[in-house]
Parts: structure tokens; sequence; C-alpha cells
């Protein structure tokens, strides 16, 4: 039952029950209330943009809820050769993929991925490695994280330790199922891959929250899409033994709107030239130790460090003019970004070596943003059916499972787009490269 709701601008009400309000009302998961969602560029480019990774965090959960409530209530479930679940192992389904939501960005650090940078190796975090496929050799990222603060709910007596395995699970790609995931894994293949898209695939809860709720705030339209009809047009099937994600073929402009909202958000908003400037200067001011800034991995110490530290840090570093970075931030000022190339174009990539060899000989101080970021992982490679969508296509005499990758024109036109260089000068060296450039 859900006994508490909560006004949320993008999903009105959303409702929780007493477990979940458990875990939100916990230090851990109440210190993303000081997490901005979208880092600096509420400060440079869209003002707006002040919501947190908290709400997101909770709109995730929402989402992933309906999502779940929606492919394992429909009636085909039970028929078709489908193995039938119980209510109450439905209900302990729902429950897990609905605290991954909620959980899901836990690990998230002061500015995110800006520090991410100075993240320790994982072999000093204090896990427990049970939970792990194999002892990883690597530098630890926000995941990591949210695995150990997991695991230290565990420890606190707020998760239960198979319960709280089986959503770190659905939330880290190396970490095992435990307890009544892995059981149900075994009898119907694919469950876990299936549900571990609902919170990290190509149709997930965090998308569809955050590229509406990211829209809203930023006060732009890219993000938007029709959510209410491209949940009730996803469903499950079997396909070669396994469960398969589908969709309805009236839903798949639905999915492609979604494809275009993202394609757009990432263009115009997330990777916004100045938002990428300023975020340049983030990491050099870590990287050059102007603010004196380090990310233990201790589970209190690390759930201590909010973005209003690092922020407080930097103001302090930029009273010294010698700190160029940090000054730069306080000061507002940004670099010039000169060009936006395109991998897949080759003369693209030589004006690139050009523009980098002329600003060596002319001592012109740049730097370079590059963005790998596919719209949509789905390919002529792919191999995961879990994590592949189909398109149900009725036919005379039954129903058609096509790959969607072969049914939307759209998605193969725009996937291989998200492929970039930014190409920055210091805005002290601006006219000195305009100045210089008709020799180009």
């Amino acid at each position: 039952m859900s006994g508490f709701e909560l006004r949320d601008p993008i999903h009105h009400r959303i409702s929780f029950n007493e477990f979940e309000r458990t875990i939100i009302d916990h230090p851990f998961f109440q210190r993303l209330r000081f997490i901005s969602q979208l880092g600096f560029l509420h400060s440079y480019v869209y003002p707006g943009g002040v919501h947190n990774r908290f709400l997101h965090s909770i709109g995730t959960m929402n989402v992933a809820g309906r999502l779940f409530d929606n492919l394992f209530s429909v009636s085909q479930w039970s028929h078709n050769g489908s193995p039938k679940l119980s209510n109450e192992e439905i209900e302990s389904l729902r429950s897990c993929v609905r605290v991954a939501g909620l959980l899901h960005d836990i690990g998230h650090g002061p500015f995110s991925h800006a520090t991410e940078l100075i993240f320790p190796q994982l072999c000093d975090f204090p896990f427990d490695w049970s939970w792990w496929k194999q002892k990883p050799d690597r530098k630890a990222v926000h995941e990591d994280y949210s695995v150990l603060l997991i695991q230290t709910l565990v420890r606190e007596g707020i998760l239960e330790s198979s319960f709280a395995q089986d959503v770190a699970s659905i939330i880290h790609k190396d970490i095992l199922p435990s307890g009544f995931l892995n059981l149900f894994t075994e009898r119907i293949p694919g469950l876990r891959r299936v549900l571990k898209g609902l919170i990290s695939g190509e149709v997930d809860a965090d998308r569809m929250d955050y590229l509406l709720r990211d829209s809203y705030f930023c006060g732009v339209a890219y993000g938007n899409f029709d959510i209410d009809w491209l949940i009730s047009s996803l469903g499950i099937a079997e396909k070669d033994g396994e469960m398969i994600i589908t969709l309805s073929e009236n839903g798949v402009r639905a999915y492609e709107d979604m494809l275009l909202a993202r394609y757009h958000m990432i263009d115009q908003v997330y990777y916004h030239k100045t938002k990428a400037g300023f975020a340049h200067y983030l990491e050099e001011a870590i990287c050059t130790n102007e603010i004196p800034l380090l990310i233990p991995a201790d589970p209190y110490l690390y759930t201590q460090l909010r973005d209003g530290e690092v922020i407080e840090q930097i103001f302090k570093a930029s009273e010294n003019p010698k700190n160029y970075w940090s000054e730069h931030i306080v000061k507002r000022i940004p670099a010039k970004r000169i060009l936006r190339l395109q991998k897949s174009k080759e003369e693209d990539q030589i004006l690139l070596s050009r523009l980098t060899e002329f600003c060596k000989q002319n001592q012109i101080r740049y730097f370079t943003h590059s963005v790998s970021n596919e719209l949509s992982h789905f390919g002529e490679g792919v191999s995961d059916r879990a994590t592949m969508i189909y398109v149900a296509k009725r036919l005379v005499n039954g129903v058609e499972y096509i790959p969607i990758f072969k049914y939307s024109d759209l998605l193969q036109k725009y996937n291989e787009k998200l492929n970039f260089t930014d190409f920055f000068v210091l805005r002290e060296d601006a006219e000195k490269f305009d100045s210089l450039k008709k020799g180009f």
C-alpha cells in the first residue's frame, strides 16, 4: 500500500510506501537534495535548471513502477506459454525495480561526472566483494559508489541483504543477483536483463524522467515526448525461449519522439558550448589542485561531499589571481568555441588537426571537448535480446517481432550523429586567434 505522496511538476503526484520513505529519509538519499542534476548548466546557461538528483531519483522510481505495472499486469503474461508469477512474486519484483530506480543515482558525487576524474581505485573500497562477478582493477565511477552506499544501508539494517544485492544487480552490470531475483532468472530466462532495462536501457525510467524534467526546468521544449502513450505501448513476449520487450506499431512514433527529444537535448542542452567550457574549467581546477578536493572511499566521508562544498572551494581559490580556472569560473569568463567538428566527416578531422597545429604554432591556448554518445545502442551488432526492443508487427495469422533498428528509419538516420569534438580557445587568446585566422 502507498501511504505517502509528494507533488511533482513532472508526474504531478508520486506515491510511495513506508519502506520507500525509510530510504528517502536516510541521510544518504537526502544528500541528493544538494547534488545538482545539471551541474554548471543552471549557473551559466539555463537559470531555471536548479533541480536536483533527489527529485529526479524519486521521479525515476515512479516511472519504473509505471513501466513495471504495465509490463507485468498485461493479460498475456500468464498465457501464450509465458511462465506465471504469483501476485506475491510480482509485488516482490515490483519493489525491487522501484527501489532500484530510487537508488540508481545515489552514488553521484558533487558536480557528478566532473569529479569522477579524481575518484579512487576500486580496490580501496570497503566492499563486500561476494556481490561482485569479479574484483575489477580500475578507477571507480559513480555506479560503484551506489553499490557501496547500498551495502552500507544493509549494514545499518535499512535494507535486507539479498534484496539489496538484487537491487544493486539491476543498477550495476558487475553485481550478481541473489535471493528471489536469482531464482526467477533461472525460471524465466531474460527476466533480470529486462528488469535492468527498465532502469538503464533504451526505453528506461531514468531517461524518461530526466528528459522531461530537464526540459521543463530549463524552459525548453526539446525534451518533450508522450510518456503515457509510450509506456502503454510497451509489452513483453517470449522469443526463442527468452523474455523480450515489445513495442506496438502505433507506439513507434512515441518511441521516435523520445529519441528525437534525447538528440535535441544532447545537442542543445547537455553539451551546450558554455556548459562544456566551464565543465573543463572545473576539471582543470581539480586536476591542478587549485581546489583541495579529495574523494574518499569511505561511504560516510563520501556522503559529506555536496556541490556547496566544491563551490566554496572555488570561490576561495578564485581570490588568488594565479588560480586561473577558479577565477574564470567565479567571474563567468567563458572560453570561445571556434567550431564543432563531426568525427564521422574526414574533412572535419583534417580541420581539427590543422586547428591544433595552428594554435600550437601561434601559442594560442586551446582545448577540446569530445562527445561520443549514441542516440541508441541498437544496431546490427546487438546480440542481447533483453536490451533490444522488438516491434510487434501484426500479421494476418499472428505477430512478427522485428528489431526496432530494422523498423525505424529515423533511428537508422540519427544514430550516428552524436559523435563530435568542440574546439575552444581561451578567452584571452580569442582576439589573437581572430586576428590570425585570416592566414589559416
